[in-house]
């Protein structure tokens, strides 16, 4: 898996949550291409104060009425060095909140440095508590993962394996029998927790899936908008794998397995594939014990526990 760095620029940000949290940008369009790289919103307050060691020019700095007020409060040689002083860092953005007027003083420094320079209606805490949970899933890690994505009974089953088995067939049996498509040969995978793991499709291979011998089919088109889903949280990974490279080991006991994701433990079963098995009826009941495991139901464990019973009553009898 190939990891992609993450970013957004002011003019895409403004683009996107503009409306939505009431930014209105008040000057410094030269600034837009800057880019934002970490979710966390700041407070630039010990900045004004001369600490400027913390002060973080790739986040969004948040100007609300504590920070106004303060500025307030210095004689006006000290306020202008303070404000120059901060702007003079080339920062990404600055937003003034709660829809408060925005003193010359910002206004001048922002146009001197081209720095964009944003007013909202929001409450400060309002606007950073949004605008983080926007970025944090904005400039979440992503990575790409060879195969097939598909949302069964709600849970997100990531179909893996090398090329030539039958993964699309195999997904496009189960959109038949009313499951869900999220994405074909390619799926975006975004790290938006610590393990939390959501899966989509790139927007080039959007709802679109190739079949040997067919081509290239919309299933939309084919389906219906039920067919397809945009995006879900990974849930469980199924291996594909001939049948001939199958463990006794597997075979016999299929243990719970797991394995890691772009840093994050996912559950793992691996489904052997012959001709005349029912690969979509086993992805089934694969994704209905996982969803009995969430539950705390656990057949293959309750069957030992009951077998191991058995053989000490009769070792005591």
């Amino acid at each position: 898996m190939q990891q992609e760095p993450r970013h957004v620029t002011l003019a895409e940000l403004l683009e996107e949550q503009g409306e939505v949290l009431k930014m209105e940008l008040l000057t410094g369009e030269a600034g837009l291409n800057r880019v934002i790289d970490h979710p966390r919103v700041e407070k630039p307050s010990l900045a004004f104060a001369g600490y400027l060691e913390r002060l973080n020019d790739y986040r969004l700095q948040v100007v609300g009425k504590s920070e106004l007020g303060y500025l307030a409060t210095l004689p006006e040689a000290a306020r202008k060095k303070a404000v120059d002083d901060v702007f003079g860092l080339r920062l990404a953005a600055v937003v003034v909140t709660c829809g408060m007027q925005v003193p010359d003083l910002l206004l001048n420094a922002a146009k001197r440095t081209d720095t964009p320079l944003i007013s909202t209606q929001l409450q400060s805490q309002t606007f950073m508590t949004n605008m983080m949970l926007h970025l944090s899933r904005r400039l979440a890690p992503r990575t790409y993962q060879h195969g097939v994505y598909l949302d069964v009974f709600g849970l997100g089953v990531l179909l893996i394996g090398a090329s030539g088995l039958g993964k699309s067939e195999i997904a496009l049996e189960l959109i038949s029998r009313g499951h869900r498509l999220i994405a074909d040969d390619m799926v975006e995978l975004s790290r938006v927790g610590t393990d939390v793991l959501v899966g989509r499709s790139p927007e080039a291979l959007k709802y679109h899936m190739e079949i040997r011998g067919i081509g290239i089919l919309n299933i939309r088109d084919l389906f219906g908008a039920a067919a397809i889903t945009d995006t879900k949280r990974v849930g469980l990974v199924l291996e594909i794998i001939p049948w001939d490279e199958v463990s006794e080991h597997i075979r016999l006991l299929g243990e719970d397995e797991t394995t890691e994701l772009h840093e994050v433990c996912l559950p793992k079963a691996i489904l052997p594939v012959r001709p005349g098995r029912s690969l979509a009826v086993l992805v089934e009941v694969a994704t209905r014990n996982q969803l009995l495991k969430q539950r705390g139901i656990e057949s293959g464990k309750d069957f030992m526990h009951d077998l191991q019973m058995r053989i000490q009553q009769g070792q005591q009898t």
